[in-house]
C-alpha cells in the first residue's frame, strides 16, 4: 500500500515506456523529459494509478482503447473457441479461430488509427508501436515517427521508432525477405536463404498459441500436396521450452522445417520481421521476395493453387 506522502521516481534514461514497482503494486507509464507524474492507488488498493502528465494521460487513453477494442473484437471469438474445443467440435473451433484471427487484425488496425488520431508528437508513440499493423497506413505512421524524431533527434525513442518503421518497410510486399538462421530441433543451423528456389511460407508460431496449432492442421495437407512441387514451410517458434516445442511438432505431425533459439519474444528472429503477435506468416517466392502475408485457411489454399499447376499437386 502507498502511505500518505510523496514518492519520487527518477527515470535513468530519456523519454520512454517504463515500469514501476512499489511493494506488490506494479504499473507501466510513459515519461517525457521534464514531466511530473502522480502515483496513487485505486479504491481497492490493488492497482497503481499513474497520471498527471500529458504523455502519460495519452498512454492511459491508448491502453483503455486497446482493452475495449480487444474485448469487442477478439475475446468473444476466443471464448467461443474454448467452448467449442471443450465439447470436441473441431469444425467450430476452426471456424471461430479464423474469426478470432480476423478480429485481432482489425483490433491492430484500430490501434493504428488511434495512434494517428491522438498520439502524434507524444512519447506514447513508442508504446503504441509495439502493436502496430505495418500494412495499414504505414506511410502516415512513418511521417509521424519522422516528425517525432525531428522534435527529439537524440532521443532513444526516436531511434527505436525509426528502426521499427524501417523494418516494416523491409518486410513490405515485394521486398526481399530478411534472412533468418536458427537452430533446428536436432541442433543444426538452418538458414531461410538455403531454401531459395522454392516457394516458402515463413510461419511464426508457438506451442502455446491455439490459433497456430489449428493452422498447423491445415499445413499438414498443403505440405503433403505441394511439397514435391516446390513448396516449403519454415516454422519459426517463439517458444522458450525445448520439450514443449518438440512435443507440439510431433503432436501436430508438422514434418516441415523448424527453427527456434528458445528465447521467447526476445528472439531476434521475430524482431527481424516485426512480429509482435501470433500467428504471423509471410509467403516468399523462389527469388526470395515477399508476395503475401498472413494467408490462412482457404486463402492460403487458393494462393498455392494459383502458384502451382494442378498437375504438380499430389491428389
Amino acid at each position: 500500500m502507498l502511505s500518505e506522502g510523496n514518492v519520487k521516481v527518477r527515470v535513468p534514461a530519456s523519454s520512454g515506456l517504463f515500469t514501476v514497482e512499489l511493494g506488490e503494486l506494479r504499473g507501466s507509464f510513459v515519461a517525457a523529459d521534464g514531466q511530473t507524474l502522480t502515483l496513487s492507488t485505486a479504491d481497492d488498493g490493488k492497482n497503481l494509478i499513474i497520471a498527471g502528465a500529458p504523455d502519460q494521460d495519452l498512454f492511459v487513453a491508448y491502453e483503455a482503447l486497446r482493452a475495449k477494442s480487444f474485448a469487442r473484437l477478439v475475446t468473444p471469438e476466443r471464448e467461443g473457441v474454448a467452448a467449442a474445443r471443450s465439447r470436441g467440435d473441431e469444425p467450430e473451433v476452426e471456424r471461430l479461430t479464423e474469426r478470432e484471427v480476423a478480429g485481432f487484425n482489425e483490433h491492430r488496425r484500430e490501434l493504428n488509427d488511434f495512434t494517428l488520431d491522438r498520439l502524434k508528437g507524444s512519447a506514447a508513440l513508442y508504446a503504441a508501436s509495439l502493436r502496430w499493423d505495418g500494412d495499414t497506413r504505414l506511410d502516415e505512421l512513418g511521417a509521424a515517427v519522422a516528425a517525432y524524431a525531428k522534435l527529439y533527434p537524440t532521443g532513444e525513442i526516436a531511434r527505436l521508432l525509426t528502426e521499427r518503421i524501417a523494418r516494416f518497410r523491409a518486410i513490405a510486399i515485394g521486398a526481399a525477405a530478411p534472412d533468418l538462421a536458427g537452430p533446428t530441433p536436432g541442433g543444426a543451423t538452418l538458414k531461410l536463404s538455403s531454401l531459395r528456389g522454392r516457394t516458402v511460407l515463413v510461419d511464426f508460431w508457438a506451442s502455446w498459441c491455439g490459433p497456430c496449432r489449428v493452422e498447423n492442421r491445415h499445413y499438414v495437407e498443403l505440405y503433403r500436396r505441394y511439397r514435391h512441387a516446390g513448396f516449403e514451410i519454415l516454422a519459426v517458434s517463439v517458444d522458450q521450452s525445448g520439450p514443449a516445442w518438440k512435443a507440439a511438432i510431433a503432436q501436430d505431425a508438422a514434418t516441415w522445417r523448424h527453427i527456434s533459439d528458445l528465447t521467447g519474444w526476445k528472439t531476434p528472429l521475430a524482431a527481424a520481421y516485426n512480429v509482435a503477435a501470433l500467428p504471423a506468416s509471410f509467403l516468399i517466392d523462389p527469388t526470395g521476395k515477399i508476395i503475401a502475408k498472413d494467408l490462412r485457411g482457404l486463402r492460403l489454399t487458393k494462393q498455392l493453387e494459383q502458384i502451382f499447376p494442378p498437375a504438380a499437386a499430389k491428389p
